[in-house]
């Protein structure tokens, strides 16, 4: 006999691969039809969800427009200026 938490998790896990499938599906039709729209399989887990939430709490204090101020904004702010530094790294050499 399984538990409520047990189906529950097992649906959670459906679900996962559900969406996983939906993502490929829509970059397979992006690329398809030309789009620059890329979706990426990227899993937060609680210490990078921790360090999101306190970077949206910093951005409210400082008046950062709500649209700007959300996970997607975060990671894209926060990859072009990982970029920026390795590109840095790597034309220094």
């Amino acid at each position: 006999m399984t538990t409520h938490r047990e189906r529950m998790q097992k649906e959670f896990y459906r679900q996962m691969e559900s969406y996983d499938k939906l993502v490929t599906a829509l970059n397979e039709q992006a690329r398809h039809l030309g789009n620059e729209t890329y979706f990426t399989h990227l899993r937060l887990y609680k210490e990078q969800k921790d360090q999101i939430e306190d970077i949206m709490r910093y951005f409210d204090e400082i008046g950062v427009d709500a649209k700007n101020n959300t996970t997607e904004m975060i990671l894209t702010i926060a990859l072009k200026e990982f970029h920026r530094q390795i590109m840095h790294i790597k034309n220094s050499d």
